[in-house]
């Protein structure tokens, strides 16, 4: 049995989506398989937020099962795919429309979006073609399926001959589950008309959020469609909240005249958007950053760290300090901060600069690890090779010797960089942790990176359990802080970043035994992940005059 969730008069189930139904005979004998797969070979992921539910992939070879499982036992619940039910011919026909996919790939990004309190559940693979998505809602000890609605037509293909209209890909997508019990998807599809016309002028496309309702019956409804709006560009907000770094596409030619994307960075007041200054060019490039690998505000907003991508193994990085207003200026405006950093390693540890890897005249990214809480300190750590040789092969060759975690301060009062005990102390075992597996992050064997010292405030580092509980308690407030930033589809996507980060996590973290090292591990992962939150990257959108929201009869 199946239904069929369509835009209803296209082409029906042809160019729809199907939804697998199981009857109660099958959610009982679902319900009542106790077996379970061997953890060797299948992939346990996506747990519910009480922890009492996963998703199982198990790997075949025409493609992969998926079963709603109990997280503890690893008994299974509920199957939702398996070559039983969808037949190998399914799958079969969904490799050959890929053409460069394999059977074996079949069902293995498969996902399942959690409610808040663990009694809805939405299933998501992309692979299914017309079973793409299906909802399921608790019943005691199993989850039975919901029938979902039909979806009204997009306005692109309203004025459409159905009978010329080819599908060439959809899929409709869990988003997140709303606090209302709704739940939030996208839609977007393709289709070719086929009434003589070719190219670009041939195609219709169609993108749409959908909210659909529940009701006490678990009836569903289309309560809302919207079209998506349109993001010109992506901001990282500085930690006081005071200023915005922007990374805008904008419109340009290139020497030919030939029209292109390119991208313009700007320095935005928050208190008002009018207010803003161009991010400096780079001395040693005709233009302004292409592209934007990280950035680094500290806590006061009159510094940034920039990383730069300039090309194919080819990134720096850039400090920036407050001239006046929102006018910032290079500090090194001859060279990158990168080098300047390698210059300092180099006195430090009497290694001739020609030692220090580099691809054409790029040594490896100073990473950025933290701002003192006085803005007085940058901390940054070094890893690269030491053998003169030219980087570009490098992580698949990492040889001896090399550094990796070793760290200095540059001091925004002295503009000059530094060490401090707690740093010499920390840098005594830079060349151990030099790994030939290309893996930059320290050894799971407790190991953290000092943290930041304010000026005048030198000394022994915290202990790290106190490290952890700051790192945590700050981490939970920047990531309340960014859901209030975002909302629909973005805000989802944000939330479900948090949830498997979080999951992946305990799941690496289970594998070490030894209390003292899970700890260490576990205080490394969340400062790194604090870090990745405060430069998440928020949308820009493009203003718009009209009403862009529709609500559906469906």
């Amino acid at each position: 049995m199946k239904s069929c969730l369509t835009f209803v008069a296209i082409v029906g189930c042809a160019i729809g989506y199907g939804f697998s139904v199981i009857d109660a005979a099958d959610a009982e004998s679902a319900a009542s398989d106790t077996s379970s797969v061997d953890s060797t070979k299948a992939v346990i992921k996506d747990k519910s937020p009480d922890g009492k539910f996963a998703l199982r992939l198990t790997p075949g070879e025409e493609g992969w099962d998926t079963a709603i499982i109990d997280a503890k036992t690893k008994n299974k619940i509920i199957d939702l795919e398996n070559i039983a039910v969808t037949g190998d011919e399914v799958r079969s026909d969904w490799m050959r429309r890929g053409g460069y996919q394999s059977l074996e790939d079949y069902g293995k990004d498969a996902t399942l979006f959690w409610s808040n309190d663990s009694q809805r559940v939405a299933y998501f693979n992309e692979s299914r073609d017309e079973h793409t998505s299906s909802v399921y809602f608790r019943n005691g000890d199993t989850f039975e399926e919901v029938a979902l609605p039909e979806l009204p037509r997009c306005d692109e293909i309203k004025n459409e001959d159905l009978k010329y209209l080819e599908t060439v890909w959809y899929k409709v997508t869990p988003e997140s589950w709303l606090e209302s019990g709704s739940l939030l998807a996208t839609f977007s599809g393709e289709w070719r008309r086929m009434n003589g016309e070719t190219g670009a002028k041939a195609m219709v496309g169609c993108e749409q959020n959908i909210t659909i309702v529940f009701d006490a019956r678990r009836h569903a409804s289309v309560a809302k469609i919207e079209n998506p709006l349109e993001a010109i560009g992506q901001k990282i907000e500085s930690p006081n909240g005071s200023l915005f770094l922007e990374e805008i596409d904008v419109s340009t030619k290139n020497k030919e005249g030939e029209r292109q994307i390119d991208k313009e960075v700007w320095i935005d007041s928050a208190d008002d958007p009018a207010k803003r200054e161009r991010l400096p060019d780079l001395d040693e490039y005709e233009e302004s950053p292409r592209a934007l690998n990280e950035v680094s505000i500290s806590p006061d907003g009159n510094w940034m760290l920039v990383g730069v991508h300039h090309g194919s193994h080819m990134s720096s990085t850039y400090l920036f300090h407050r001239k006046e207003g929102l006018k910032f200026e290079d500090v090194f405006p001859k060279e990158s901060f990168d080098n300047q950093a390698w210059k300092f390693f180099s006195k430090v540890e009497n290694v001739p600069l020609s030692k220090i890897d580099a691809t054409d005249d790029f040594p490896e990214q100073a990473g950025f690890l933290d701002w003192s809480d006085d803005s007085a300190r940058l901390l940054i750590d070094l890893h690269g090779g030491l053998t003169g040789k030219d980087t570009y092969y490098r992580l698949a060759d990492y040889k001896k010797p090399g550094v990796s975690g070793w760290v200095a301060y540059f001091n925004t009062k002295t503009r000059n960089f530094e060490l401090s005990d707690r740093l010499r102390k920390n840098n005594k075992g830079a060349r151990k942790r030099w790994r030939m597996n290309g893996d930059e992050n320290a050894p799971e064997d407790g190991f953290i990176l000092p943290s930041a010292e304010r000026i005048g405030h030198e000394g022994p580092d915290a202990p790290v359990g106190e490290r952890l509980k700051k790192y945590e308690a700050e981490l939970a407030g920047l990531v309340k802080h960014r859901e209030s930033q975002l909302e629909g589809v973005d805000r989802a996507e944000f939330q479900k970043k948090q949830r498997d980060w979080r999951d992946e996590l305990e799941d690496d973290l289970a594998k070490i035994k030894d209390p003292q090292k899970k700890l260490g591990a576990r205080t490394r992962r969340t400062w790194y992940h604090l870090d990745e939150v405060r430069q998440e990257r928020l949308p820009v959108y493009e203003k718009s005059n009209t009403d862009e929201t529709k609500h559906a009869q469906p």
